[in-house]
């Protein structure tokens, strides 16, 4: 084995029998050779591992965990375990393109600025969608405010750069999205905007088991990134934003109102200390308003909200959000009147 490769795909297993062998194959054939497989066999109790050691080739090195730890425990391993300048990261039941680790490895070389580049996925299986990431950092840093701005699975890091972050094994099941909101201050990100990874969707995956896990913790990770310019928490509830962020349960108008005013606040504190690039910042909290308001003012809710309320609501919001309201109403009645007609 070459102990001085360029790069490390650290690739964590268990139970995928059924694609593990196309997995390690789209890593295999491609274009650029130099590259260890460092597998992290996370105790399968199916035929994965004989698979696996079926493969003759003596880049591949199979580390055999003594104990079922979970995925967390597996990267760091993983990560740990890497010799090569960069770290491309797979999953076991996904695909690469033939030109992924060549593309990615071009961007990191050409420009020493950046140290983790992802591209856009494919979804395969039980759903065809396209993941688009944004490209550039500023636009990825703004996103994470929304959801996790970087696929895992699909990226190569600077394996020095990232040395000294580890998955934090208290953010199971958001653990990549934990991740990169340590790391984008520290390293700049980047997405090639082509589809260089095929992600398999499938029933029994972990991110289909564990949704609303999922759900409550991104938002602790979005409440951790918006404290980063300091408002006050006092007024500002973790409680309060959790409550109308999730929108899982009866909120007041007076508490509605607090969260438009943390939305003006926000801007504000911003534009002093240029934590996020204040055109994506921007875009990012109207993204979020719309949403919010098309939940409350267009949706049937569960949590008791009124027609009443809703008019009374009106009056906490700025003339151009009651404008933005009143558009898209008027854009419904007129097509309840186009079907009537």
């Amino acid at each position: 084995m070459n102990k001085n490769c360029l790069i490390s795909v650290v690739l964590p297993v268990y139970n995928v029998e059924k694609y593990v062998r196309e997995t390690i194959d789209t890593i295999l054939n491609q274009t650029i050779q130099d590259f260890e497989i460092i597998v992290i066999d996370d105790c399968s109790t199916d035929n994965t591992l004989p698979i696996i050691k079926s493969i003759k080739d003596d880049r591949i090195r199979i580390i055999e965990k003594l104990a079922n730890k979970g995925l967390i425990d597996s990267l760091n391993i993983g990560f740990k375990e890497a010799k090569g300048k960069f770290i491309a990261r797979m999953d076991g039941d996904d695909k690469n393109a033939p030109n992924r680790f060549e593309k990615q490895l071009k961007v990191l070389q050409d420009n020493p600025a950046i140290k983790a580049c992802g591209c856009w996925l494919q979804c395969f299986g039980t759903n065809t969608k396209i993941i688009k990431h944004k490209e550039f950092h500023d636009e990825i840093v703004a996103q994470m405010l929304l959801s996790c701005p970087m696929s895992m699975g699909s990226v190569m890091l600077d394996r020095e750069a990232i040395i000294k972050f580890k998955f934090d094994e208290n953010k199971l099941h958001v653990e990549d999205y934990d991740f990169w909101s340590r790391v984008a201050w520290s390293i700049k990100l980047y997405n090639i905007q082509e589809v260089l990874y095929y992600y398999r969707v499938h029933e029994t995956q972990v991110s289909n088991k564990y949704k609303s896990i999922q759900v409550e913790e991104d938002i602790n990770i979005k409440l951790f990134l918006f404290k980063k310019l300091n408002y006050n928490t006092e007024i500002f509830s973790d409680e309060l934003l959790k409550k109308i962020l999730l929108l899982n349960q009866y909120i007041t108008i007076n508490e509605f109102g607090k969260f438009n005013e943390w939305i003006k606040e926000l801007i504000f504190l911003n534009s002093e200390t240029k934590i996020f690039s204040q055109k994506e910042f921007k875009e990012v909290l109207n993204t979020i308003k719309e949403k919010l308001f098309f939940l409350i003012y267009f949706t049937k809710t569960s949590i008791g909200i009124k027609k009443i309320w809703r008019v009374k609501s009106l009056f906490r919001l700025d003339f151009q959000d009651v404008l933005w309201i009143l558009n898209i109403k008027g854009r419904e009645i007129g097509k309840k009147y186009l079907r009537d007609e």
